[in-house]
């Protein structure tokens, strides 16, 4: 735990009072954190506590949980199954109008 000296007195990180707010123990949260890089790999790790602090979540707990949802897969959405005949979508649309295509406009080497 760092602190910072400023005129004279001695003041201590955002994140070290947190931890010690909550009772925690930052040295054993550190060991998990570097555990966590070896097994995510380091960039992975550095984002996490990037998102982590952000949202002012100190703790190696928060950060293994937002690794473990990101590494999870999301789950695919199963087949839509209609169990009545009306929800089957019936639509009846008009006949197309084809008019258009049947009397093509002039060319030009056509026209007077």
């Amino acid at each position: 735990m760092a602190n910072v000296r400023i005129h004279g007195e001695t003041h201590r990180k955002p994140s070290d009072r947190k931890l010690e707010e909550q009772r925690l123990t930052p040295a054993h949260h550190i060991q998990k954190i570097i555990a966590l890089s070896e097994l995510y790999g380091a960039a992975t790790v550095a984002r996490a506590i990037d998102d982590a602090l952000t949202f002012e979540a100190y703790g190696c707990d928060y950060i293994a949980n937002l690794l473990e949802q990101r590494q999870a897969a999301p789950a695919a959405s199963p087949a839509l199954h209609l169990t009545r005949r009306q929800d089957l979508l019936d639509l009846e649309l008009p006949p197309a109008d084809l008019s258009p295509y049947q009397n093509p406009p002039a060319t030009h080497e056509n026209q007077p």
